[in-house]
């Protein structure tokens, strides 16, 4: 995992996403498009990752989260 769009695919798309942290499809679409997911939505993308046996925790959240900001600010 590189990138948020990478958790979005991993998980199965901006429609999955949404139903796993409860917020509308135009929700998770701008967090995919903003390359950012706010930290209170990450117990749920874990715990979904978890239960699908895919790669993703805090640390990864974390690198993806800080090598989006790094992009911005290039």
């Amino acid at each position: 995992m590189q990138t948020v769009h990478d958790i979005f695919e991993a998980l199965g798309g901006t429609g999955a996403v949404a139903r796993v942290i409860g917020v509308k499809h135009s929700a998770a679409s701008e967090m995919r498009r903003r390359q950012s997911i706010p930290v209170k939505y990450w117990p749920a993308l874990m715990s979904k990752a978890a239960e699908e046996r895919i790669a993703i925790d805090s640390d990864v959240l974390v690198r993806v989260h800080v090598s989006a900001e790094q992009g911005r600010a290039a």
